[in-house]
């Protein structure tokens, strides 16, 4: 049985075979940097790093953020050897059966097999992709660069009413990127 168990200090062993793993999966404009990830695991309260363990040993992470009417899953990866085993599969339904809220992710856009597949993955859990447009403010405040991304949710309806109120929940909390106020006259 695959278990998740919640990092809570950088100091955790475990935090840098997450940190590892994360760097070698992610580009670097997909995902923060030590000190930045450190910060979330300190201080943000809503954020969940999660290793997933199996038999005791690490196979990989989950990163996760509970926000009052989503959670929204931020990372997920298996270790390279322990991959095509299902453990992808198997976090992503432990996860759906505890959450009691509507999922978010996002995904690249489908310009390569990787993402298509990626995409795949995801439908195959329930996911579809909401039909809004979508980027992803950029993870270093000194990059002005938005990553254009699709965002997936397993309540279509909860989705795509919902839309602007996730995006911007997850441009203010997760991406900590203050939204320009459009001024009234």
């Amino acid at each position: 049985m695959l278990n998740f168990l919640r990092i809570n200090d950088v100091s955790d062993p475990l935090f840098s075979k997450l940190f590892n793993l994360y760097t070698i999966t992610f580009p670097r404009n997909e995902r923060r940097n030590w000190a930045g990830l450190e910060h979330e695991v300190l201080y943000e309260k809503r954020f969940n790093p999660n290793v997933l363990l199996k038999d005791e040993e690490f196979v990989g992470f989950f990163n996760y953020w509970s926000f009052e009417r989503f959670s929204y899953i931020e990372h997920l990866a298996i270790s390279p050897t322990l991959r095509n085993q299902k453990l992808g599969s198997e976090a992503m339904e432990i996860f759906k059966k505890k959450s009691n809220l509507p999922i978010i992710l996002e995904v690249e856009m489908p310009n390569n097999t990787v993402a298509i597949q990626r995409i795949r993955f995801y439908e195959q859990h329930g996911y579809t992709v909401l039909s809004h447009n979508y980027a992803q403010p950029p993870y270093d405040e000194k990059s002005e660069f938005f990553l254009p991304e699709l965002i997936m949710c397993n309540d279509v309806h909860f989705g795509n009413t919902h839309f602007e109120k996730i995006k911007e929940t997850l441009y203010t909390g997760v991406y900590h990127y203050e939204l320009e106020k459009e001024e009234t006259p």
